[in-house]
C-alpha cells in the first residue's frame, strides 16, 4: 500500500490571536526559519533483575506538556516583539515610537495566542498544490533577546512556550486550499468566496457569516457559507 507523502516548504506566513476579550491579531510573512520542540514529562524504567534474568519491568510512558517554539523574523515587528517580551509598544501616526520592556525583577503576566505557522506544499514542477498549518495553542512569550551586527539586519529571535488545556490537543497540523483571509467583522469576509478553496481564519468569536466559528479557527467555504475545518 502507497504512502501518501507531501513535499512541505517555506515559511509562508506565521500568525498570533491573542486570547483576548477582543483578540489581537499579528501576521507577518517575513518569518525565516521556525522550529518546534515537545516539552515532555519523562517516563521512568525500573525493572526487577535477579542476578543475570529480569523478571518484570515498570514502565511509564513519556507525556508531552506542550511545545517550544523558536523562529526568527526577518525584519523587526516592535507590536510583535511587545506581545513575545511582554512589554510596551508605542506607536503613532502608523510609525514606531518607543518600546518599554517588562519590569526588572518582577513577574510578568504576558497575553497568551494561538501561534500559528503556515508552509506550502509544492508539486514537482514548484508549483503550489496547497498549504499546511502547524498550530499551537495557548502560546506565551518568553523573554527576547537582541543581537545586533554591524553592515547586517537585525533579525529578532523568539521563543514562545505552547501549553494546551487539559484535554486539548498540543498541535495541530492542518491542510488548507489556500493562505486564509483574516477575518475580523463581516466587512472582512471575501466578496467572491470560490467553494473548497477560500479559507478564512477568524480572527473573533460570533462574527457574522462565521457562525459557531471561534477566534481562531479556521472555515473553508462550502458552496452556501462557511464550515469550520
Amino acid at each position: 500500500m502507497a504512502t501518501l507523502q507531501m513535499a512541505i516548504a517555506n515559511i509562508e506566513r506565521v500568525d498570533m490571536i491573542t486570547e483576548e476579550n477582543v483578540p489581537r491579531v499579528f501576521s507577518f510573512d517575513t518569518a525565516s526559519d521556525a522550529s518546534a520542540e515537545a516539552q515532555i514529562s519523562a517516563g521512568t524504567e525500573k525493572e526487577l533483575r535477579i542476578k543475570n534474568q529480569i523478571l518484570a519491568q515498570n514502565v511509564t510512558e513519556d507525556i508531552v506538556k506542550g511545545f517550544k517554539v523558536t523562529f526568527s523574523d526577518s525584519a523587526f515587528a516592535p507590536e510583535v516583539f511587545a506581545l513575545i517580551d511582554g512589554g510596551s509598544s508605542t506607536l503613532a501616526d502608523g510609525g514606531f515610537v518607543s518600546y518599554t520592556a517588562p519590569t526588572a525583577g518582577e513577574v510578568v503576566e504576558r497575553v497568551g495566542s494561538t501561534l500559528a505557522v503556515y508552509a506550502a506544499e509544492k508539486d514537482y514542477d514548484g508549483h503550489t498544490l496547497s498549504y499546511v498549518a502547524f498550530v499551537f495553542p495557548h502560546a506565551k512569550g518568553s523573554p527576547a533577546s537582541v543581537s545586533l551586527k554591524d553592515g547586517e539586519f537585525y533579525s529578532p529571535s523568539y521563543t514562545v512556550k505552547s501549553r494546551p488545556s487539559k484535554g486539548q490537543s498540543p498541535l495541530r497540523v492542518i491542510a488548507l486550499p489556500s493562505l486564509p483571509v483574516i477575518v475580523s467583522s463581516a466587512a472582512d469576509l471575501p466578496a467572491s468566496p470560490v467553494s473548497g478553496k477560500t479559507c478564512v481564519l477568524a480572527a473573533d468569536s460570533d462574527i457574522a457569516g462565521l457562525s459557531g466559528i471561534d477566534a481562531g479557527a479556521y472555515a473553508i467555504y462550502n458552496g452556501a457559507g462557511y464550515e469550520a475545518v
